[in-house]
């Protein structure tokens, strides 16, 4: 039995972050989501920003049944953030597979190898058996989301 009254999402950024990922692009790109929301900037530089109020699961898969998350753990509280040790990695690692397809400057080993990077920078133990298991699932997960969400956007130059 799944959950009933419990919105898809577990984390909703409070105010937009921003990660130097040293990947440079061509141009400088804008992804709207389907409504039309900025949710993503990646400069030429390799600056990615999430922007306020996206909302993602953390690390997947997780599912919910009888009010209960049940699903790939986040990690500890890392001290210096007050946040899961992936947090940052699983935001960062949405937002871009959210939007893979829409520019081919960034690829979906791309977003893996941030994930891996920015689970590094926490200090996260296990960060070599997540990375490994996206690179071999990530892309059943990302469909599986693209349809059950209808994840949709567009890309634009800034």
């Amino acid at each position: 039995m799944l959950c009933k009254n419990a919105v898809s999402w577990l984390y909703r950024l409070e105010r937009s972050y921003s990660w130097d990922s040293r990947h440079q692009v061509p141009r400088d790109l804008v992804f709207r989501d389907a409504s039309g929301s900025v949710r993503l900037v990646v400069e030429t530089s390799g600056r990615i920003t999430v922007m306020r109020g996206y909302s993602w699961n953390g690390c997947s898969p997780k599912f919910c049944l009888l009010d209960i998350l049940i699903g790939t753990p986040d990690g500890v509280v890392n001290a210096d953030t007050g946040k899961p040790k992936t947090y940052y990695a699983s935001l960062v690692h949405d937002a871009l597979y959210q939007f893979l397809l829409l520019d081919e400057g960034l690829k979906r080993r791309h977003a893996d190898r941030f994930f891996l990077r920015l689970m590094g920078e926490a200090s996260f133990a296990p960060r070599y058996v997540y990375w490994l298991a996206v690179r071999t699932f990530g892309w059943l997960v990302w469909l599986g989301k693209k349809r059950a969400r209808g994840w949709a956007g567009s890309s634009e130059a800034l």
